[in-house]
């Protein structure tokens, strides 16, 4: 039993090992326009249609509804759904104009970027997100579908973002991330000090 155990945790390793150093191949060279802007295109229509709609299929096997006045539904939908569109371009641009790349592990910021949305929280998309999650799952479900939708789009962030993205992150960049990351909250912003 021990010893299969080792052998995942093993093979884990090993697969983790192999896409750093492809997020480091990424990483070293330049894309051009076009690789950025299919790769903001790609990553958009999976993180904000595909990935709700799997996150909505899931709450939605539950089979709890807590239903809220439509008022209610439809000003918490509307507002989460905004709030989180707009830290999404917020980051997005900032990791474009500051950074010189995008989101996207093929292509990949050139500079770390510690500014704009960066400056309060580590993971600003991934806090945008859960508040979109949050709006969809409410606006199509109930408001137990959005906290579901925002339940499971957190762990799956906060997993890779902790065990796979600030680790490829410290590779890249360094002491220059592991002092940003020290002063900086993971993911609930914090207004930072002067």
């Amino acid at each position: 039993m021990d010893y299969a155990i080792y052998r995942t945790r093993r093979g884990a390793m090993k697969i983790l090992t192999s896409y750093y150093r492809l997020l480091l191949q990424f990483h070293q060279r330049n894309t051009g326009r076009f690789t950025k802007f299919f790769s903001l295109l790609i990553g958009t229509i999976f993180f904000l249609v595909i990935l709700p709609i799997i996150l909505f299929l899931l709450s939605a096997w539950f089979g709890i509804s807590w239903t809220l006045p439509p008022l209610v539904t439809d000003f918490l939908a509307v507002s989460s759904i905004l709030v989180g569109l707009v830290v999404l371009c917020w980051a997005t641009y900032s990791q474009l104009t500051r950074g010189g790349g995008t989101p996207a592990p093929n292509a990949p910021t050139q500079h770390l970027v510690i500014t704009g949305p960066y400056r309060y929280s580590r993971n600003p998309i991934e806090f945008g997100a859960l508040w979109y999650y949050f709006g969809v799952g409410v606006w199509f479900g109930s408001l137990f579908h959005g906290l579901i939708c925002l339940l499971f789009g957190w762990i799956v962030g906060s997993v890779y973002h902790k065990f796979v993205e600030e680790r490829e992150l410290l590779l890249r960049f360094g002491h220059e991330y592991e002092t940003y990351r020290n002063q900086t909250p993971f993911l609930i912003p914090k207004w930072p000090r002067k």
